[in-house]
């Protein structure tokens, strides 16, 4: 990563930050959406809303995101020191954005950020088989041992030792219904227990969003859920307020393929030989946020879960045209 420097193509009395890093296909992305507003600003980063769309400033200590600029965090404190919440953001050339708070107007100069692209590469894949970790996965969970932000705990989730009394059981239950319904292609049982999961949780990334991040990620990986899960949950996030607007925008990148390098990086690791190196990047993107990290490898594992049920077919699209399906609806503006 390269160090900021404190100087840019800038106004004399505009004060000036250096991107060290911007996702591939943000810059083309920002031109089709020339004026936004800074959304909201949080310890690592800020979020500016331009137009539709959610763009992440920061820094990397949750990943590398697919909506991202990156920089340091001496540089994100400045931002955050000069911008305030509402103030106007507009594109000035392809890799200069203007802020103009009234006192301290801000450039962020995006003429040497190194570009960055992550994918999950799914050509790895052709049966359950080619999982090689997933014991390690379900190792590495249960001694990590802190309970998830939906209150499930991994001891007990990974023995199914609950009973219908138990406070995480309905979470386990819906968790269940939505895996056998994308697995075996009851597209009318898909809806409920995809609700269960929307917006559930506190947070800028509710914890349920986090879980549906994990199960996407495995469907980029495996093509093996009924496409109707991603034209339902597609359809969920652009009619309705259901959820958080930064976890909207997650989501949706994520039905389209777009993850964060910690997500990419485990779920590629999965179909590689090497032990070691998977079990460094899951406990990598454990340690992402308070829960969110979590909450996302508690959506894998039980993707990876409901694979193993149904391991005597390849996937699920087999019995519905033999194609996968990875993109979502073409309505979605990201």
């Amino acid at each position: 990563m390269r160090q900021s420097s404190g100087f840019c193509k800038a106004s004399l009395y505009t004060s000036c930050l250096m991107g060290e890093e911007i996702h591939a296909q943000l810059a083309a992305f920002l031109s089709r959406r020339p004026i936004g507003r800074v959304h909201s600003i949080f310890e690592n980063g800020i979020n500016l809303a331009m137009e539709d769309a959610l763009i992440f400033v920061g820094t990397t200590k949750n990943g590398r995101v697919p909506f991202g600029i990156h920089m340091g965090q001496e540089s994100v404190r400045r931002l955050r020191f000069y911008v305030k919440c509402n103030d106007e953001v507009v594109v000035r050339t392809p890799d200069m954005l203007q802020f103009y708070h009234p006192k301290y107007p801000v450039t962020l100069d995006l003429s040497q950020a190194t570009p960055f692209h992550y994918e999950i590469r799914a050509s790895r894949y052709c049966s359950f088989l080619d999982l090689f970790h997933v014991d390690t996965l379900m190792k590495t969970c249960l001694t990590w041992g802190v309970p998830t932000g939906l209150d499930v705990k991994w001891d007990r989730f990974l023995a199914k030792d609950y009973r219908p009394d138990d406070p995480q059981y309905t979470t386990i239950r819906h968790a269940e219904q939505l895996l056998d319904a994308l697995l075996s292609g009851e597209v009318r049982a898909i809806e409920t227990p995809l609700r269960y999961f929307l917006g559930r949780g506190p947070g800028l990334t509710p914890s349920g969003d986090d879980f549906l991040v994990g199960l996407l990620a495995v469907h980029r990986l495996t093509g093996a859920f009924h496409p109707a899960f991603l034209t339902v949950l597609c359809h969920i996030l652009e009619t309705e307020a259901i959820t958080t607007d930064v976890s909207k925008t997650y989501l949706l990148h994520a039905l389209h393929g777009r993850f964060s390098d910690k997500v990419t990086r485990v779920l590629n690791a999965m179909v590689m030989k090497d032990a070691a190196y998977f079990q460094t990047r899951l406990v990598l993107l454990l340690q992402t946020g308070h829960s969110s990290g979590i909450d996302t490898v508690f959506g894998i594992a039980n993707a990876i879960m409901g694979l193993r049920r149904y391991e005597h077919v390849r996937t699920s699209c087999d019995c519905i045209g033999g194609q996968r399906h990875f993109a979502a609806s073409p309505r979605s503006n990201l």
